[in-house]
């Protein structure tokens, strides 16, 4: 029997968005291995959504009394995982474990985009800043204080051994997985449904995501605006307000203001069905660590295009198609023959679906377990 404890603090969150993604689905698979038992560990309670999926029978919770984060962080967590004699802590985000522990430490890095992406662009005050120094401590105490890391990509290993220093020897490459209730069948009443709710009376080519600078949403509506698509709609899903008005404006200049539809907010279960009714989903990032919607829409039977940018042609493979991001025009001629070659769409979503199966959270959790007994086989779990 194998006892881990997992830092869970971000859990007290309902969204179930980035890390708490990753977080959510590893677990569920984690614990329905044999011979393994989970105690999470936060300094405020789990959210409902979260313990509905999570707290079952070998799952338990450890809920600290009020303190500050690094009392809670450097001094409870170590103590009570002692007590519970659990014999590796894993946290499954960029940061946040103790400088020591009774038990072998793993963090999942899922990117190094701080120093690779934004590092270059901050701004030399914010870079001096009390807040940006106290992050990059927070960091930096992780990475080097765990005994095994786990990459979700291949590219972003390479960004943690090259630009965070991580020896390669301790990088362990792990990929990500759509969510178990993209792989259900989503009949056509859905979609239709779905349309109806949104008013998407016309095919559509999908972007849904983060909208912030490297995600390089832009770009896509430039070479949408350029493929002159006469009744094809461009969907943008996500974005703040702000954003939105901003990308309102940018199409009414561009000409396609009636041809574009931005989205609020999408409900988690509608996404699937949001993949399945488009023409292709888009992923136009200029940097990912994994890029997980690509492996959503994968398994919806989605047609994806992706930039060749980062992770995302490891993750798309042979799946899908792929656009560079120096000149529109590679973009352009993949939006014209998608939408008007049916055989080509077909094609794609062949090969989507077949790449679809490489990725599943049952794998994760296997290979993730893999890296708990190398890290307790090296270096085992004292008192």
């Amino acid at each position: 029997m194998m006892r881990i404890g997992v830092v869970a603090r971000l859990l007290a969150e309902p969204s179930l968005r980035g890390w708490n993604r990753y977080t959510v689905n590893l677990l569920d698979a984690l614990a329905w291995l044999e011979g393994v038992e989970i105690v999470l560990y936060s300094n405020a309670p789990i959210h409902d959504n979260h313990r509905r999926r999570l707290i079952r029978p070998g799952v338990e919770e450890r809920i600290a009394p009020a303190m500050r984060l690094p009392l809670w962080e450097q001094y409870w967590l170590p103590r009570r995982c002692a007590v519970d004699r659990v014999d590796v802590l894993h946290c499954p985000f960029n940061f946040g474990l103790p400088w020591s522990s009774p038990c072998p430490r793993v963090l999942t890095l899922h990117d190094a985009i701080d120093r690779v992406y934004y590092g270059p662009r901050l701004p030399l005050r914010d870079k001096l800043s009390v807040a940006h120094m106290t992050s990059q401590f927070y960091h930096w105490l992780a990475r080097t204080r765990a005994h095994q890391v786990i990459a979700v990509s291949q590219h972003a290993k390479g960004d943690i051994v090259h630009a965070l220093g991580v020896p390669e020897g301790r990088v362990h490459v792990v990929h990500e997985a759509a969510d178990p209730h993209f792989l259900e069948p989503v009949s056509d009443a859905r979609k239709q449904a779905l349309r109806a709710k949104f008013g998407l009376d016309r095919p559509y080519f999908l972007y849904v995501g983060g909208w912030e600078g490297r995600k390089n949403v832009p770009y896509l509506l430039h070479a949408f605006a350029a493929a002159d698509l006469d009744g094809i709609d461009l969907v943008l899903g996500g974005g703040r307000a702000e954003q939105r008005d901003e990308f309102r404006r940018r199409a009414d200049e561009l000409g396609v203001a009636d041809r574009v539809k931005l989205l609020e907010w999408i409900e988690e279960d509608e996404l699937p069905s949001l993949y399945a009714g488009a023409l292709a989903y888009v992923y136009p990032s200029e940097y990912e660590g994994f890029g997980l919607q690509i492996c959503e829409a994968l398994a919806t039977g989605c047609p994806v295009l992706a930039a060749r940018a980062t992770c995302l042609p490891e993750v798309l493979g042979d799946g899908g198609a792929t656009f560079g991001l120096a000149h529109p025009a590679e973009l352009i001629a993949l939006l014209r023959g998608t939408a008007r070659d049916p055989a080509f769409r077909a094609d794609l979503r062949a090969r989507g679906l077949a790449r679809s199966s490489a990725f599943s959270w049952r794998l994760a959790a296997e290979q993730t377990l893999d890296v708990y007994r190398l890290a307790a086989a090296a270096h085992p779990r004292r008192g």
